[in-house]
């Protein structure tokens, strides 16, 4: 019969916008200058574990986060180990990478996605529990579920 929830894809709002580059800073600049939009903060993420295509691996990252369009924007540098990003950019493409999502049932929406042959690709946990979707081909960008907590919750109210 299937899972019996009350998820509605229609009320997912979506806070954030991700951009995988070979030079975030670069990009950073680039928007900051263009735009107008307040300086990125831009840090690193070294060594951090994720689980890609369902192998654990463990990860580096350069980031810069800033906001624009009124939700935050997200540019990733893949630095080192198997995942989306270098998938992305092995795949000769840079920009835009996926969109992010708060959700309150996140084990709802995994469920239900897993029910309807939707696969993860990639999925993590730092703050709070992620998981980005193979969306692409339905709806032309990977879906990055994030699970919302207080803690996530107050991260996209500081940065932005």
């Amino acid at each position: 019969m299937g899972i019996q929830t009350g998820l509605n894809f229609n009320d997912l709002k979506i806070v954030q916008y991700s951009y995988v580059y070979r030079d975030v800073e670069e990009h950073a600049k680039l928007l900051e200058g263009m735009f107008k939009v307040p300086k990125f903060r831009i840090f690193e993420m070294k060594g951090g574990y994720i689980r890609y295509r369902g192998k654990r691996e463990q990860i580096s990252i350069k980031m810069a986060v800033g906001y624009m369009f009124n939700v935050q924007i997200e540019l990733i540098e893949w630095i080192d180990g198997d995942c989306s990003f270098k998938e992305f950019l092995d795949a000769g493409r840079e920009g835009f990478h996926h969109i992010g999502a708060l959700v309150e049932d996140y084990e709802g929406y995994l469920a239900y996605c897993k029910e309807i042959g939707i696969d993860i690709i990639q999925y993590g946990r730092d703050i709070t529990r992620w998981t980005y979707l193979a969306t692409e081909e339905g709806i032309g960008v990977i879906l990055e579920i994030i699970e919302k907590n207080k803690l996530i919750s107050s991260y996209f109210k500081v940065v932005g």
